[in-house]
């Protein structure tokens, strides 16, 4: 059977076989997403069943299968005495305040390397990382005489290296500054938590907002570098040179004219740095006890000090997974506006709307 199109000219019937082939595609790719999203779907209907439902189970659907109870939320936002709410709270104000940090930071580093290309002499590199072992150790001193001894050798090494720092045949440019930055991620954060711990302790810093927003900000900069450098660019555009010449500033320059052609990046970026801010564990489990607990450790607790109880009374399990709903929600949240907000900035998307 030959078609007809809207000009005159024949046109080929569709093939069946590219047919077949979509319709397996969208199967597979239905399947796949199921698998992926049921966990999700059957921890929130979890939270709303009541005790004679998870006893009795298994149950789907609600209003179909069972009568959703809010019991369970009910628990977790208003009668625990655990404070789910307060650890929410600390998940939101630090993980975005480090994601904001990171990536302002990761911009900014990233943009001064690939615009600014420079080279530093090996023995300047070295008397910058003894200026800066010697503050470190300076923190942990445990005598006033041994602070002060080695805040003046960091103050001379800091002097040295601008004096001995120019650049000769063996240096390290700004690209070498840039792998250092990425091959710090390298270290695993267990090795440095013990000695965050220590340096908070001796600051006074312990169970505190600002001391996890700095420790985020700092072991989540190689990876937001590592994102921007292909968003931003290894050199200036045309763009960026025109405007030079009509007197833009480097900041005028970095914040009107890079950051709005590079949104898309920056949006995928700072989603990224946001998940590994809310997920993160070890140094929150170090660095707060209390005030400033977020939601990993504290569901991880709940887990560990009502195992007995979640084994023998089926409200523990509808109260546990309605505080993980809780934890996963803002994350969903943000990918979907995340996903809206691409696709409105890619091509496809400025078409279509």
């Amino acid at each position: 059977m030959t078609l007809i199109n809207s000009a005159g000219a024949a046109q080929p019937p569709p093939c069946r076989t590219s047919k077949l082939s979509l319709a397996l595609t969208y199967v597979v790719l239905g399947s796949w997403a199921w698998v992926c999203l049921f966990p999700l779907y059957w921890t929130a209907a979890l939270s709303l069943k009541g005790a004679l439902e998870i006893a009795g189970g298994p149950f789907y659907a609600p209003f179909l299968d069972y009568a959703p109870s809010l019991d369970a939320w009910r628990y977790v936002l208003f009668d625990s005495n655990d404070s789910p709410l307060l650890r929410f709270f600390n998940s939101a104000v630090i993980g975005l305040t480090s994601t904001a940090l990171t990536i302002a930071f990761a911009g900014l580093a990233v943009y001064g390397l690939t615009r600014f290309p420079f080279a530093v002499a090996l023995p300047g590199v070295a008397l910058l990382l003894a200026a800066l072992l010697s503050a470190g150790a300076a923190v942990l001193a445990p005598s006033p005489f041994v602070r002060s001894s080695l805040a003046v050798i960091a103050a001379l090494a800091l002097l040295l290296s601008a004096r001995f720092g120019r650049a000769g045949r063996a240096a390290v440019g700004s690209n070498g500054v840039l792998i250092g930055i990425m091959a710090s991620r390298i270290l695993p954060p267990v090795v440095v938590v013990l000695p965050l711990y220590v340096m908070a302790q001796r600051l006074g810093a312990l169970d505190t907002r600002a001391m996890l927003v700095l420790t985020y900000t700092a072991a989540n900069l190689p990876v937001a570098v590592w994102l921007l450098l292909p968003v931003l660019g290894s050199a200036a555009t045309d763009m960026e040179e025109a405007a030079q010449l009509d007197g833009a500033s480097h900041v005028r320059i970095l914040f009107q004219v890079v950051a709005p052609t590079a949104a898309a990046g920056i949006v995928a970026a700072s989603l990224l740095v946001f998940v590994l801010c809310w997920n993160e564990y070890l140094f929150s489990v170090y660095l707060a006890d209390n005030h400033a607990m977020t939601m990993p450790p504290f569901l991880a607790a709940q887990m560990s000090t009502r195992e007995q109880q979640a084994g023998s009374d089926a409200e523990e399990w509808a109260r546990l997974a309605a505080a993980i709903t809780l934890m996963t929600a803002p994350l969903i949240a943000c990918a979907g506006f995340a996903e809206r907000f691409l696709t409105r900035l890619s091509p496809w998307g400025r078409a279509q709307a």
